[in-house]
């Protein structure tokens, strides 16, 4: 497993958690995991989900992850967009495969790109083995948060929370079309998926 520089220089400035780890923003994430908690106390893996909120909804993973990990937590963040994958931007990682935050202790970043077979492609095309996958981290990490990619067809989102305890909807404002916010809430109730909140994040 590789591990990244001992300093939060290199992370992002919207991974506002690590840096401004009680910042406004950080503390309505805080109350959104507490939400979740008391909603469902044994939700420990978390698919977040975006419509029209790429950017967005990566940097809303980056931030719950960190949020859990700096509460004592062990989390393992998993990035399984298979367009535009940002996870390894937002934290300035420089290796490949797992790879522990030195800046963020009891958080570990893994890029699905980088697996063979490619873990994004596994989510999608079988799921079953994605989740095998994920079943095995539980084991040790206390949380799991899937970053997963938009897709006009919502399969990655509903994939992702079908082998979670629910999605996490990021919503953008002013952007996000109603249209497809119903496509996507749709989709996960008919798929059996819970959906555990929403995230209104501004461009």
């Amino acid at each position: 497993m590789n591990q990244a520089p001992q300093t939060a220089s290199r992370i992002h400035a919207d991974v506002f958690a690590a840096h401004a780890p009680h910042s406004p923003k950080a503390d309505t994430l805080r109350a959104t995991l507490a939400r979740i908690a008391l909603g469902d106390a044994h939700a420990r893996c978390l698919a977040v989900v975006g419509c029209g909120a790429q950017r967005n909804r990566s940097a809303v993973a980056a931030n719950l992850a960190v949020l859990l990990a700096r509460s004592g937590q062990p989390t393992a963040l998993i990035d399984a967009a298979r367009q535009h994958p940002r996870q390894q931007e937002l934290f300035g990682l420089a290796d490949t495969g797992m790879t522990d935050i030195a800046a963020v202790p009891g958080l570990t970043v893994m890029r699905g790109t980088d697996t063979q077979p490619s873990l994004a492609e596994t989510l999608v095309e079988a799921p079953g083995q994605f989740g095998q996958f994920v079943a095995r981290l539980r084991q040790d990490y206390e949380f799991v948060v899937i970053d997963t990619a938009d897709h006009p067809q919502d399969l990655d989102a509903i994939s992702a929370a079908s082998v979670s305890d629910g999605a996490l909807l990021v919503v953008e404002r002013n952007a996000t079309a109603l249209h497809r916010l119903r496509e996507l809430t749709d989709g996960l109730r008919e798929s059996g998926a819970a959906l555990l909140g929403a995230v209104l994040t501004d461009r």
